[in-house]
C-alpha cells in the first residue's frame, strides 16, 4: 500500500498525529500527577476534557467535513492542533491547570475533524479492493504506537519535561501538515451541493447521517456490533483488576501481563490482516471470523481459572477486536456513499465510546451483586448475538439483493 504516493502521505500524517497524541496525553497526565494538587479530581477532569468532545462534536464534525473539502479541513486541524500544543506548553510552564483543561478540551474538539477528513481522503486515494489493506496498515501502526505510547511519553517527559514534550507534540502536527501540502486527490462530492434544489441546512445533514445508519440494513447491523464491542471491552477494562486479584487470586503484576497480552493480540490481528487481507478480499467473511474469535475469547475469559487461560483469552480478544475494527471501517468505506462518509463515520466513532462509558456505570453497579465472572458471561452472550448479526451480513450484501436494490434505485426516479 505504501507504494501509493497519496496513501503514503496520508499514512505518514496519521502516524505523526498518533505519535503527537500519545506524547501530549502522557505528558499532561504525568504533569498533573506530579505537580497539581488534588490529582484524583484533575484526573477525572482530564478524562472529561478528552471524552466530552467525542460525544458532543463527533457527529457535527463529520457533517462539517462532508460539506467541505477534506484536504483543507485536514490541514486546518493539524495547524490548529500544533498551535494549541504550544499554548498548552505555555500553560504548563505557568502552572495554569484549570485553563489547561479548557484548552485541552478545545484541542480534543478540533481533533474530531481529523479522522473524518483523512478517511474521506483515503477513499479517494485508494481503489475499492484495497480499502481493507489500507485500514489494516493504519491499524497496525496505530496499535504499535498505542503499545509504545507510555514508553514514548515517559521518555520524552523524563528527558525534556512536560512543556518541551508539548512543543515536540506541536512539531509532530506541523510535520504531518507538511506531508499533505502538495497532496493531489480527486475532489470528493460535497453533501451540500445539489443541482436540483437549494443546499440543505447543516442540521438537516446531521440528522441525515443518523437516518442513514438506522435505515440501512448494513450500517444498522455494523453499528450494533460496534456498540456491543464497546460495552464488552468496557466490562473488561473496568473489572479486569477485580477478576485477576479477587476471583483468580493472582498477583497484581498479572494486570500488566493481561494488558500486554491484549496488545499482542491487537497487533497480531492487524498485522495478519495487513499481510493476508489482500488475498482474501471478502471482508464480510473476515468480519464474521472476527466476531467468532471475539466470542471465543470472551467465553475463555469467563471460564478461566488460572493465569495461562486468562492471558490466552486476552490475546484472542485482542485479535478479535483488531479484525472487527478493521473490517467494520473497510465495509463503511466500501458501501457508505462518499458524501455521507464523514458524518456516518463520526457517529460510528462516538457510539462505541458511549456504550463503553455506559457499561462502566451499569456493570460497575451489577458487579456488587454478581461478580466479574458473571458479567463476562453476559458479555459473551451479547457478543454471540453480535456474531449472529455478522452472519446476517452475508444475506444483506448478497449479489442478488444488491442487484434488486440497484434496480429499485434506477426505477424510483423514473416513476
Amino acid at each position: 500500500m505504501l507504494k501509493n504516493g497519496v496513501f503514503r502521505r496520508l499514512w505518514c500524517t496519521q502516524t505523526l498525529s498518533s505519535v503527537g497524541d500519545e506524547i501530549r496525553n502522557w505528558a499532561i497526565l504525568f504533569w498533573v500527577f506530579a505537580e497539581a494538587d488534588q490529582a484524583v479530581f484533575y484526573r477525572t477532569a482530564l478524562l472529561f476534557a478528552q471524552m466530552l468532545p467525542v460525544f458532543i462534536m463527533a457527529p457535527l464534525a463529520g457533517t462539517w467535513v462532508d460539506r467541505r473539502k477534506p484536504k483543507k479541513v485536514l490541514q486546518a486541524t493539524l495547524v490548529i492542533r500544533a498551535a494549541m500544543s504550544f499554548v498548552l506548553a505555555g500553560l504548563i510552564w505557568m502552572e495554569q491547570v484549570p485553563l489547561l483543561l479548557v484548552m485541552l478540551a478545545f484541542t480534543c474538539t478540533v481533533q474530531q475533524f481529523f479522522q473524518p477528513a483523512i478517511s474521506k481522503l483515503t477513499v479517494t486515494a485508494v481503489d475499492n479492493e484495497d480499502y481493507g489493506t489500507a485500514s489494516s496498515s493504519v491499524k497496525t501502526v496505530d496499535t504499535l504506537i498505542s503499545l509504545a505510547g507510555p514508553a514514548i511519553g515517559a521518555f520524552v517527559y523524563e528527558w525534556w519535561g512536560a512543556s518541551t514534550s508539548l512543543i515536540v507534540d506541536g512539531f509532530c502536527f506541523i510535520a504531518g501538515s507538511l506531508f499533505i501540502l502538495s497532496l493531489k486527490v480527486s475532489p470528493a462530492p460535497l453533501a451540500a451541493s445539489s443541482d436540483s434544489g437549494p443546499a440543505t441546512s447543516f442540521w438537516v445533514d446531521v440528522l441525515e447521517g443518523f437516518r442513514y445508519i438506522f435505515a440501512s440494513a448494513l450500517t444498522k447491523r455494523l453499528f450494533i456490533m460496534l456498540a456491543v464491542m464497546g460495552a464488552c471491552t468496557g466490562a473488561i477494562n473496568l473489572l479486569n483488576i477485580y477478576f485477576v486479584v479477587k476471583e483468580l487470586h493472582l498477583d497484581q503484576n498479572y494486570l500488566a501481563w493481561a494488558s500486554t497480552a491484549g496488545g499482542i493480540g491487537l497487533f497480531a490481528g492487524a498485522l495478519g490482516l495487513n499481510l493476508l487481507g489482500a488475498k482474501f478480499k471478502n471482508y464480510v467473511r473476515i468480519n464474521i471470523w472476527g466476531a467468532a474469535v471475539m466470542t471465543l475469547g470472551l467465553l475463555l475469559l469467563t471460564l478461566s481459572f488460572g493465569s495461562w487461560s486468562m492471558l490466552l483469552s486476552r490475546v484472542i480478544i485482542g485479535i478479535g477486536i483488531s479484525l472487527l475494527s478493521i473490517t467494520l471501517s473497510t465495509l463503511l468505506m466500501t458501501y457508505v456513499p462518499e458524501n455521507l462518509l464523514g458524518r456516518v463515520g463520526s457517529v460510528f466513532e462516538g457510539g462505541p465510546l458511549a456504550t463503553n462509558m455506559l457499561s462502566y456505570l451499569f456493570f460497575g453497579w451489577l458487579y456488587v451483586y454478581s461478580g466479574a465472572r458473571l458479567i463476562f458471561g453476559i458479555s459473551t452472550m451479547l457478543f454471540f448475538m453480535a456474531f449472529l448479526l455478522a452472519l446476517s451480513l452475508q444475506s444483506v450484501l448478497s449479489p442478488a439483493r444488491r442487484v434488486r436494490a440497484e434496480q429499485q434505485e434506477f426505477i424510483s426516479p423514473s416513476q
